[in-house]
């Protein structure tokens, strides 16, 4: 069994670690977002993603069914061209390649899963190979045993 606490995770620290020649690209920071990977197998991805009050996940999607556990915070969620404020405890889906935005009312956290994880067209041909490599920055260890 591996555990996350994740109301107790640190804040994540900016990447200043560059992507090594073995690591596959990873879900890239993008519009203020910090992702961090707590599990990954051939079933799934979660990801830990910390958006602070107003910053954003512009429009995009991805390959995956994608689904959202909001954890501490408000967030807006745009997607099929509706709108809703999503508290703690919100679960939202996406289907695959649904292209969907988050923007942050309060300083938030989001639990991503991805599944299945990764998608059959997901890496290319020349990523494939170490698509299980990953930065030593890019994620959060489970919490040891009895802590």
């Amino acid at each position: 069994m591996k555990r996350w606490s994740l109301t107790a995770l640190p804040p994540s620290s900016e990447k200043r670690t560059p992507r090594g020649p073995r690591d596959a690209d990873r879900v890239p920071r993008r519009d203020g977002q910090i992702p961090r990977v707590l599990f990954t197998a051939p079933e799934c991805r979660a990801v830990a993603i910390e958006l602070r009050d107003g910053e954003a996940m512009g429009e995009h999607h991805v390959r995956e069914r994608a689904v959202v556990q909001v954890v501490r915070g408000t967030v807006e969620v745009t997607a099929s061209g509706e709108t809703v404020s999503c508290d703690s405890g919100t679960l939202v889906t996406f289907d695959p390649h649904e292209s969907h935005s988050v923007r942050a009312l309060a300083d938030s956290m989001l639990l991503l899963v991805l599944t299945p994880w990764p998608a059959a067209e997901h890496y290319t041909d020349a990523e494939t190979a170490h698509a299980r490599d990953l930065p030593a920055h890019a994620f959060a260890p489970p919490l040891p045993p009895g802590g």
